[in-house]
């Protein structure tokens, strides 16, 4: 799930995105702790050498278990997510190895 909410202050508008994020192994073996990145995109997808918003730590998941990361931004005075998506990439250094690498990517949006 994920939320944008602004506010006009004397600064001028103030957004933020908070979100739940589920994250399930499906493997047969434990998944060391490994980072999810959020990233903002304009057409969602996610192109390598973009900045993250953030970054949160998995922790280990146990095998056929599920973890759920919560994750707040809050944008820099007069900035926004309207019109852009929020993609989360999970493991994006691929630091697990996986029988497949493309269930890795969450897109939510676009935002308005």
């Amino acid at each position: 799930s994920l939320s944008h909410t602004c506010r006009n202050t004397k600064r001028g508008l103030k957004c933020k995105i908070s979100g739940r994020l589920k994250i399930k192994n499906v493997g047969t073996l434990n998944a060391p702790s490994s980072l999810v990145r959020f990233y903002l995109s304009p057409d969602g997808v996610y192109n390598e050498g973009t900045d993250a918003l953030k970054q949160v730590a998995t922790g280990t998941v146990k095998a056929g278990k599920s973890k759920t990361k919560t994750f707040n931004y809050t944008f820099p005075a007069g900035d926004t997510a309207s019109g852009n998506y929020v993609i989360a990439v999970i493991d994006s250094d691929n630091t697990v190895a996986e029988a497949s690498e493309n269930n890795n990517t969450v897109v939510f949006g676009p935002i308005y």
